[in-house]
């Protein structure tokens, strides 16, 4: 999926989405991102969202409230949210954001594959 500053690549392994971003995850990319993991959501058995924010190099406020909704959703189903491999200034939009008492942080896509037991 490509929408205006963003490239997201999405994979389901087992009950987990894996979702890289490449870009700037604002208000005029969150949409369809949005819609698509809903989607995925519903449509299939996955529980857990690891988002890799290696190559992310931006993110407003809607891009938090996209991932505090997604965690809603995972909720419900008992799963996690996990974050990883952040760069310094994604991490610190994430700490000030406060995501972190909802989302799990690992250093890379590895260690949240590890930790999910995948």
């Amino acid at each position: 999926v490509i929408r205006m500053g963003l490239e997201v690549n999405m994979c389901i392994k087992q009950d987990t989405v894996f979702t890289r971003f490449k870009g700037e995850l604002d208000e005029m990319s969150v949409t369809d991102i949005r819609a698509k993991l809903c989607e995925i959501l519903r449509k299939y058995d996955v529980k857990n969202i690891v988002f890799n924010m290696r190559d992310l190099s931006f993110m407003d406020s809607t891009g938090i409230g996209m991932i505090i909704g997604r965690y809603n959703q995972v909720k419900e189903k008992c799963g996690k949210i996990i974050l990883c491999d952040l760069n310094q200034n994604i991490e610190k939009i994430i700490v000030m954001s406060g995501l972190l008492k909802i989302c799990t942080l690992r250093d890379s896509e590895a260690s949240a594959r590890w930790f999910l037991g995948l």
